[in-house]
Formats: structure tokens, C-alpha cells, sequence
């Protein structure tokens, strides 16, 4: 009788022992089973959260490196100064598919009713409105589809690129205030006299206060439609940002730019001792959003942007948003890797110690196996087909076992980690930033929820490969272990 003959003749002949090593196995192997499933659908959330958020990325102040300056020396340093060239050669870099250098300025109305009923308006009737300016006709939120023109057209490039009073606003706006191709309205560049004052009620806004004002007469050329996803972590704020980016008028960057220096050159007059007139290259004037081209390009991109940035300015992008909920999975996955590591472990040690008293049990029967010529190796093989036979089934059953017991625990898990990190950092109050509200589709993983709705504990091919590498592999070291006790018997011994 071959040495398989017999292995299969042992399980049969003992269904006690071979039962209590399949649900011995079985038990482990669920642990097993459910700690990689959970590392994987983690693995997994994470890669598709992050390649849902849109691939932009900004410039900006790093108030952050500035405070950790001032705790580290005492002494507030100089923000160096960021020219615009700066600006376009990160914009001219080979991982950037588009971009927009945009000029923006506040301007008033007293014509406009606005689509944002948050806007506040003083005694004089004035209602604010954003103007963003646009570097060329096919600009950015046209580009990748954050507006549709719906009527009319977008800017020419001579348009885009000169002075020249025209407007494209949203259907919401152009409704609301009877407005339509070829409609014609006025805004207002206002700087308030507030030499003095400490307290500004609503009262204080009419005529008599105002220090400097130039109107702009412009004319509608495009009406857009709306396909941004403004996401703030909260949902009102979401809705008074949406109402805000509604209200928001395209015009050319240079308009955008006159009307940005005239705000800078009247409160610099009137207060000297806090505001200069920025340089015509100085970058304050501008916003920038920059377009990659892959995923993959982010890393590469910052490190080569940061590289022409002075000190005290870095790189955000959307990718940022996502270390809101990123600590939650990194919890659960290091929960995850923790419990496998002792399950191994444990499988190991059990597994180990129960072959050996088995082995034991079976000292004679080997004894015997060895005095008739049969060598160590084939008995050792036949050890090991036992076990691995009756651990293979018990795997395969765990398997799905484990990946269904592990779905609602870690799903509870992870909603409750989520939540108490964003209670922690008061998110939506204080984690909102430029690129969140420019409402790129897919912008903002902002709630347990969104996650939840990625996390799939599933078995993928992934998944189950590794699943029986590592069971197999655990039950490999538990058999061979023991085989040191068939290596150093001495079948005379035992037969004596």
C-alpha cells in the first residue's frame, strides 16, 4: 500500500481526530479569511475613492510651515513673493493636461437680485457678486465640464485676452433677473470709508460711505448650466456654496484684473499703513487650478512644482480631502493586519502542538512503517497529505465563512471610526478650502456614507489567491515542524 493509500485509509479510519483537525482549521481559517478580505476591500475602497476625485491640483499658502517658522524662531517670516511667471511654468510642466490662471474681484448690484439668499445686503440695497475672470474661450470649467454653455457663446480669444465688458452667467441668475442674450447690467466696484470704525452695522452701507466706486456696464454673451458637485462636508453649506458658485459671472481675465487692482489701489489709499497695491506679475491677483493627466502623475507633479516655489507656499489637491477619512482606514486596516498576524500565529502554535500529540498517538503505527523499510521521507509525506487534505476542505469552507462574518463587523467599524474622526476635526466647519468649492464631478469624500457605499468585503480573485497562499503556506509550517519528531525516532525502540 502506497503511502497516499494510507493517509487516505488514517483519515477515514480515525473520523474523530480528522474532525476535530477540520474544525480546528475551519475556526482559524475564518480569522484568517476575514482579516485579508477586510485589508482588501480597504485596499480597494482607497483606490477607488481616490481615483473618483477629480485630478486637480493648486497653489497656495502654507500657513501651516508659516506657524511651525514662528513657534521654531519667534519671528513671523516674509512670505516670499510669487510671481505669475512662476505660476505658467508649473502650468507648462508635462504632467499638466490644462490650466487656469484666473483674476477675480467682488463687485455690487443693485439691479441683481442674487441666486444665494445668504447675500448680504446693507441699507444701500447692494448685493454682492464674484467675477471670475477666464485666461482663454475654452477655459477650465468649460474644459472639464463643470459648466455647459446652453445659449449663446463662450468669449472669443481676442474677447478672453482684452478689455472687453462681457459676461456669461448661469440659467438660474439669467432667470431670476429676466435676463437673456444680448441683456445688458451694471456692476459696482465699492471701497466703504471704514476709517474709524470698529463696529459696521447694516446701516453703514449707502451712498454717503462710500470712499471710491467705478461701475462696469457689461453685456451677456453665454448663458452656462451648472454641472458642478460643490461639497463642503455639510450639507446647508453645500447648498448656500452652490447657490454662490450660481450667482458667480465669467468675464475676461483682464476685466477680472482691472477690477481686482482698482479694489487694491482704493484701500491702499485709504489705509495706507495695512495695504499696498500688489505688482502687476505679483500672483495675488490671480486664483490657479491645474489639470493633471493621470492619477499617477500627483506625487511627481507636486514634487516638481514645490521645487520652483519659494518657501511658504505648497501644492493642494483633491487627494487632500480624502486624508479626511483616510486615518479611519488606515485604523481599521492595521486592526485588520493585527488580527491576521495572530491568527497565523495562533494556527501555527495549535496546529504544531496538535500533530504532535496525534503523532504520538500514532508512535507505534509509524514504528512499524519504519521496520519494514519504509523511509522517513514517504512517511512524512503521508503525514502530510492527512493534513493537508483535511485542511483544505476546512479552508475552503472558512473562506466564505470568514468573508461574510467580517462584511457587517468591519462595516460597522469603519462608519463608527469615520464619524468620530470628523467630530474630532470638526470637519465641514473648518476643512473647507478653494478647491472643494470649484465643484469638480466626484469632488469630495466627505461622509461615512460615501465610503460605505465603495466597501465591499468580497471575494475577488485577489482576494481568494491570497487567502489560500497564506492558509496553505500556515499549515505547511504547523506539519513540517512536527516531522522533527519522526526524523528522531528509532523504530527498534519503539518495538521493543
Amino acid at each position: 500500500m502506497n503511502f497516499l493509500s494510507r493517509a487516505f485509509t488514517s483519515m477515514t479510519r480515525n473520523p474523530l481526530k480528522t474532525l476535530l483537525l477540520l474544525l480546528i482549521a475551519f475556526v482559524l481559517g475564518i480569522v484568517i479569511s476575514g482579516a485579508i478580505s477586510v485589508q482588501q476591500a480597504i485596499q480597494n475602497t482607497d483606490t477607488i475613492l481616490r481615483q473618483k476625485l477629480p485630478l486637480v491640483a493648486s497653489i497656495e499658502i502654507d500657513y501651516e510651515a508659516w506657524d511651525k517658522y514662528y513657534k521654531l524662531t519667534g519671528e513671523w517670516d516674509t512670505i516670499g513673493f510669487l510671481p505669475l511667471e512662476t505660476l505658467s511654468e508649473i502650468g507648462n510642466l508635462p504632467y499638466v493636461r490644462n490650466y487656469n490662471l484666473s483674476a477675480g474681484a467682488l463687485l455690487s448690484s443693485r439691479e441683481l437680485d442674487s441666486t444665494d439668499e445668504t447675500t448680504f445686503v446693507g441699507e444701500g440695497g447692494w448685493r454682492d457678486f464674484s467675477i471670475i475672470g477666464v485666461p482663454n474661450a475654452e477655459f477650465v470649467d468649460i474644459e472639464e465640464g463643470l459648466i455647459e454653455i446652453i445659449s449663446g457663446r463662450t468669449f472669443t480669444e481676442q474677447e478672453a485676452t482684452t478689455l472687453s465688458y462681457v459676461a456669461l452667467i448661469s440659467e438660474e441668475l439669467a432667470s431670476l433677473n429676466g435676463l437673456h442674450i444680448g441683456s445688458n447690467f451694471s456692476l459696482d466696484n465699492i471701497i466703504w470709508d471704514m476709517r474709524g470704525r470698529t463696529v459696521i452695522e447694516p446701516s453703514f452701507f449707502v451712498e454717503e460711505n462710500i470712499y471710491m466706486k467705478r461701475s462696469y456696464d457689461f453685456e451677456v454673451v453665454g448663458i452656462f448650466k451648472s454641472h458642478a458637485n460643490i461639497s463642503t462636508g455639510d450639507e446647508h453649506w453645500n447648498i448656500v456654496a452652490k447657490d454662490g458658485f450660481l450667482s458667480g459671472i465669467y468675464v475676461p481675465n483682464p476685466v477680472a484684473f482691472a477690477a481686482n487692482r482698482y479694489f487694491f489701489e482704493g484701500i491702499s489709499h485709504l489705509q495706507p499703513e495695512w495695504y499696498e497695491v500688489p505688482k502687476d506679475n505679483d500672483s495675488t491677483h490671480f486664483g490657479n487650478v491645474y489639470v493633471l493627466n493621470e492619477l499617477r502623475d500627483i506625487e511627481s507633479f507636486r514634487y516638481a512644482a514645490e521645487n520652483k516655489l519659494p518657501d511658504f507656499w505648497k501644492v493642494v489637491d483633491l487627494q487632500d480631502s480624502f486624508d479626511d477619512v483616510a486615518p479611519a482606514m488606515e485604523t481599521l486596516r492595521n486592526i485588520a493586519s493585527l488580527v491576521l498576524r495572530a491568527a497565523i500565529g495562533a494556527a501555527i502554535a495549535i496546529l504544531s502542538l496538535l500533530i504532535i500529540l496525534l503523532l504520538r498517538e500514532r508512535k507505534r503505527e509509524i514504528g512499524v512503517y519504519l521496520a519494514l523499510g519504509e523511509s522517513k521521507a514517504r512517511v512524512i509525506f503521508q503525514i502530510l497529505t492527512e493534513t493537508l487534505a483535511v485542511s483544505l476542505i476546512a479552508i475552503s469552507l472558512s473562506l466564505f465563512a470568514g468573508a461574510a462574518l467580517s462584511h457587517n463587523i468591519s462595516e460597522t467599524m469603519l462608519r463608527n471610526e469615520i464619524e468620530a474622526s470628523q467630530e474630532l476635526t470638526h470637519y465641514g466647519e473648518s476643512a473647507i478650502g478653494g478647491l472643494d468649492l470649484m465643484g469638480f464631478p466626484g469632488s469630495g469624500v466627505t461622509s461615512a456614507e460615501e465610503v460605505i457605499a465603495v466597501y465591499d468585503v468580497s471575494l475577488t480573485a485577489t482576494t481568494v489567491t491570497i487567502f489560500y497562499a497564506t492558509a496553505i503556506a500556515t499549515v505547511l509550517i504547523a506539519t513540517i515542524l512536527p516531522m522533527l519528531y519522526i526524523v528522531r525516532l528509532n523504530p527498534k525502540k519503539i518495538m521493543l
